[in-house]
């Protein structure tokens, strides 16, 4: 690697907190980051051996990295995220907001009020919960960047029961640019908006039949993997997007052209 792309691109002495990474985009986040020389905070919830497990693969390719829990569904949970970064780092670098589920497909009539309320909250007010506790460390940070995760349905509206979820990843678009330009010129902030890409998100929630459909619909005709989305994360991380702030990288194989 020459000495231009290890300065614009390379990541070396940064620290980075990526939420929702023990699995999925999260996972390829977390070991891009990693592998472009970052040091990684991985959080997860509920799957604590498979964040670990994330955690070992860093150590083993020379990083440096720790798994962190927290239910960042409350607000409470985001400051105790906060807290024990605090306790390992004095700055933070990096912030990639990808914590979020469907949850399920449930149309608007079987919607509940709790379930609209989780899905709000898992996708959306975890999104500004750590980045809000998280400011005075990102505040402190080395060019500091924050990356939050939307999708393909903020736009087209999702397929089959997934309403709030779409209407949740909107926000976060609407939240990314006004974050982008209440936090200039100090802190940068971004998006990713994933299409289709093959995690155990859809392994859960979408058929096999479906996710054929929607490759075939696909200018590139296939459905993407998690770490073409952590490859857009790293330059958004890195030097190389200083003078981008307020965007959205599509990551859909041209399934979404606005």
């Amino acid at each position: 690697m020459t000495e231009y792309l290890k300065q614009k691109f390379g990541l070396c002495g940064k620290s980075a907190l990526v939420t929702g990474a023990s699995r999925g985009i999260g996972k390829a986040v977390a070991l891009a980051l990693a592998q472009s020389g970052a040091s990684v905070a991985v959080h997860y919830q509920r799957s604590k051996e498979k964040a670990e497990e994330v955690v070992k693969e860093i150590i083993k390719m020379g990083g440096q990295s720790w798994s962190v829990p927290a239910d960042l569904s409350d607000a409470n949970g985001s400051k105790e995220l906060i807290d024990r970064v605090k306790e390992q780092w004095e700055h933070l670098d990096i912030l990639v907001n990808n914590a979020g589920d469907m949850v399920n497909r449930r149309p608007l009539l079987q919607a509940s009020n709790n379930w609209i309320e989780t899905v709000l909250r898992v996708n959306l007010h975890s999104t500004l919960y750590v980045t809000r506790d998280a400011l005075p460390l990102l505040l402190k940070g080395r060019l500091p960047a924050v990356i939050n995760t939307s999708s393909i349905s903020a736009h087209n509206g999702g397929v089959g029961g997934v309403s709030v979820y779409a209407a949740a990843k909107g926000a976060i678009l609407s939240l990314t640019r006004s974050m982008a330009r209440e936090l200039a010129p100090t802190v940068r902030v971004n998006a990713i908006a994933p299409g289709v890409i093959l995690t155990d998100l859809h392994n859960r929630l979408s058929t096999q039949a479906g996710l054929e459909s929607l490759a075939q619909q696909t200018p590139l005709k296939r459905n993407g993997q998690p770490e073409e989305c952590a490859s857009a994360v790293v330059f958004l991380s890195s030097d190389a997007s200083s003078f981008i702030t307020g965007q959205v990288i599509e990551i859909n194989g041209g399934l979404w052209m606005g």
